[in-house]
């Protein structure tokens, strides 16, 4: 079942935090497999070129906490106990919880290493987490592989409301179409929009044909929400994206839906699928 919710957009009117904001002093992180990246707003980027997938996560700092946006891919050696907290470690000594832009398998390899998981307070979510706070993972959530089996879920973050970090407030936005618990995370003090896989610098992938027309509702929604002032990432490759691409990837699905834009056939990873084509953009429905 899909869900579309439809928010509006919170403006930020604290002058405590813009100064705060102009007072925070970027931190610097050396690795030999992550590319940790300060975006400004305090925000940071924490790719993995070396990964097979290319994989792009985030750190957003508050004065009271910090808040993790997916895990990585999980494919780099062991530093101490950890694969990824310890980069988060370089960075603050503020308590972290982890998000997950979805819950397919590239984003969430490193989960155990979190103490404090968020999710977003969709009904399809809470109406699977049993009375013990226990979210069970399907097949179909991950996409490939059996981990993580399960989690605690520890806290409930709303849609349609600012969120505070301390000095840092965000909001979530439910982007269905990759999947249906996709979120995306709004910074609009630092006119910055975290769209996980919705959108990114590569191939897009969609896993089922009715989810063209969800797609298609969540761009429409995002180009209603946000100015083309706003600064794009996704959760994949090169992190930040061109604000056209999100006009592009509209025109894109308004070609699919009229039927000009045909599709070819090919197996991908041992599965059917029907890839799209528009200009630099390709997208692919698994059958």
């Amino acid at each position: 079942m899909n869900y579309l919710i439809f928010l509006v957009l919170w403006l930020p009117s604290c002058q405590d935090s813009q100064q705060d904001m102009q007072e925070y002093e970027p931190v610097k992180v050396v690795s030999d497999w992550f590319d940790v990246e300060y975006l400004g707003g305090r925000v940071y980027s924490i790719a993995e070129p070396k990964s097979s997938q290319g994989n792009v996560s985030y750190l957003i700092v508050g004065n009271d906490m910090a808040l993790m946006f997916d895990t990585g891919c999980g494919e780099n050696e062991v530093k101490g106990n950890y694969k990824i907290k310890y980069i988060l470690d370089k960075i603050t000594t503020l308590p972290v919880t982890l998000i997950q832009s979805h819950f397919h398998f590239d984003h969430n390899q490193n989960i155990h290493e979190f103490e404090r998981i968020a999710f977003p307070d969709l009904p399809l979510l809470r109406e699977r987490v049993g009375q013990d706070g226990q979210f069970q993972f399907t097949q179909e959530d991950l996409f490939e592989g059996d981990y993580p089996s399960e989690i605690i879920v520890d806290e409930w973050f709303p849609l349609e409301t600012g969120i505070d970090l301390g000095g840092q407030m965000i909001q979530l936005v439910h982007v269905p179409g990759h999947s249906d618990e996709s979120i995306a995370i709004m910074i609009p003090s630092a006119g910055m929009i975290l769209l996980g896989d919705f959108l990114y610098n590569g191939a897009l992938f969609l896993f089922h044909n009715d989810d063209l027309l969800v797609y298609q509702q969540t761009v429409e929604h995002l180009r209603s929400l946000l100015s083309d002032d706003y600064r794009l990432f996704g959760a994949h490759g090169d992190p930040e994206i061109a604000f056209t691409q999100l006009q592009k990837l509209d025109d894109f699905l308004s070609c699919i839906e009229e039927g000009s834009c045909p599709y070819t056939e090919r197996s991908v990873w041992g599965r059917p699928a029907h890839i799209y084509t528009y200009k630099d953009m390709h997208l692919l429905v698994f059958q």
